[in-house]
């Protein structure tokens, strides 16, 4: 095995470093633009002050997340055909445009309906342009060995953007609110440009060790590896058949489909991120609405309490990855959680409102149980499909998996605050019933992957009984 020099380290770690705050400022985008209470707090506010307001904020929601779902499918397959720096920066700069366009609303004294719907249409494309190429680009510097520890801790960018997209918009919120867009937009902007300068999207661009990516590659290749593989590529290109060629290029759409895992992990995402968003964008008005330990916390106190279950998204995230590094095993680990999120989610409707610090404790068990497997499926899991090695080599494929698993769980994230609005006036239990049925739906999703990865574990077993293996996995005596 191949060690690193130590530019090699600093390299990997100013990519991380760079991937985790555009992925940030990103996510916090996100939730500025659909946080529809910032504009609600401005009741005089045409057209939102008349009686069908909350509808109206309500469609923008959707129309949002709907977008970003559709577009992000697109953008990961055009990811793997244009260069992922100049995608992802040029991404970035449309963010930053269309939140400042959203800003202008208010300085302009614009109340055209349309002109919000236009603006949460184009900006909810331009972001769907982020999640497949940074995980595309962290998983071209991460192998295998270490991938889950590494991106659950870069995917805590989720909830610090979360959290920075409740925080920035408050600032303003009861007030000149268009800040609330401007600012945010002006620090896309900033990032954009610095990515656009700065970012390095393989190891081979600056002479690093190619990281394994599968368990099939028995080491790590260098630059002067690639160059040799390289030349007889050149050598043989003449015999080569169109079909052998073709590996080489960036998969399509169905053929990312008929990876294995793909659909089952796409699915199970689909009905967790349901939940997920649920959280995201019903907790802080639940916490406003019930008394716990007696006392009712207003709005600001129960928007910063809701803060805790992005905290609890953290811990799950860097929990499950550690977890995926020691075992490999994804679906065991993905329905492990699910099934702990099930009754937490019963008991934290039940027992929640005892008290502020029985309150706290199972939200943060909350956020670990139904964010756990959240990040996990958008991270470590879609790098891997997109490095299977059923793919025969090809290392074009991990921006259009990412993109097909987080298009299909966005749909799923557009769903749920919506049912959840339909279902609340019948009662918050109903709401939290609801939750729970998607995450048992979620968790049925994997069981096809579970099996076979059981089998998988029974073979190992098996084979350690008769052989004994070498560090890279020969057979060197057996039993």
């Amino acid at each position: 095995m191949l060690s690193y020099d130590p530019k090699d380290y600093k390299r990997r770690e100013a990519l991380e470093g760079e991937t985790y705050t555009s992925s940030s400022a990103i996510h916090s985008h996100s939730l500025i633009s659909n946080d529809t209470k910032l504009v609600a707090s401005c009741p005089q506010w045409e057209p939102f002050n008349e009686q069908n307001g909350s509808h109206l904020l309500g469609i923008l929601d959707v129309v949002f997340l709907f977008c970003y779902a559709v577009g992000v499918l697109i953008s990961g397959y055009v990811a793997e055909r244009v260069n992922k720096r100049y995608f992802l920066s040029g991404g970035m700069l449309g963010i930053a445009t269309f939140t400042a366009l959203m800003g202008v609303i208010y300085f302009a004294k614009l109340h055209n309906y349309a002109y919000f719907l236009i603006f949460q249409m184009l900006n909810g494309i331009a972001q769907s342009t982020g999640w497949p190429t940074v995980v595309a680009i962290v998983s071209n510097w991460f192998g295998k060995s270490k991938r889950g520890f590494i991106m659950g801790v870069w995917n805590s960018h989720t909830s610090l953007g979360n959290m920075l997209g409740s925080v920035i918009p408050g600032f303003w919120a009861q007030g000149d609110w268009g800040w609330s867009f401007i600012v945010p937009a002006i620090i896309a902007g900033f990032v954009g440009v610095l990515v656009f300068l700065t970012l390095v999207v393989s190891p081979e661009e600056v002479d690093c060790a190619k990281p394994r990516q599968n368990d099939e590659d028995s080491e790590e290749s260098t630059p002067d590896q690639s160059a040799d593989e390289n030349e007889q590529l050149l050598d043989t290109a003449d015999t080569t058949s169109p079909d052998a060629l073709q590996v080489s290029r960036a998969i399509t759409l169905l053929d990312a489909l008929k990876i294995e895992g793909v659909i089952s992990f796409s699915l199970a995402l689909f009905f967790n991120k349901l939940v997920s968003y649920t959280f995201l964008f019903w907790l802080p008005f639940y916490l406003d609405n019930i008394l716990i330990g007696g006392k009712r916390y207003g709005g600001k106190e129960a928007a910063f309490l809701s803060i805790f279950f992005d905290i609890g998204g953290i811990i799950g995230g860097i929990l499950a990855g550690i977890i995926i590094d020691k075992t490999g095993a994804k679906a065991l680990i993905c329905v492990v959680m699910l099934g702990i999120s099930v009754p937490i989610l019963f008991i934290y409707q039940l027992f929640g409102t005892n008290s502020l610090a029985t309150n706290i404790s199972l939200m943060i068990l909350c956020g670990i149980t139904v964010n756990g497997p959240y990040a996990l499926i958008t991270t470590a899991v879609s790098a891997e499909l997109g490095h299977n090695p059923s793919l025969r080599g090809n290392q074009e494929a991990t921006a259009t998996v990412s993109a097909i698993i987080d298009s299909t769980g966005s749909l799923g994230a557009a769903l749920g605050p919506l049912l959840a609005g339909f279902i609340q006036p019948t009662g918050w239990m109903n709401v939290f019933y609801t939750m729970m049925a998607s995450e048992l739906l979620s968790l049925l999703s994997l069981l096809f992957p579970l099996k076979k990865e059981l089998k998988g574990c029974c073979r190992r077993r098996s084979a350690e009984r008769l052989y004994s293996f070498d560090q890279n996995g020969r057979v060197i005596a057996s039993a």
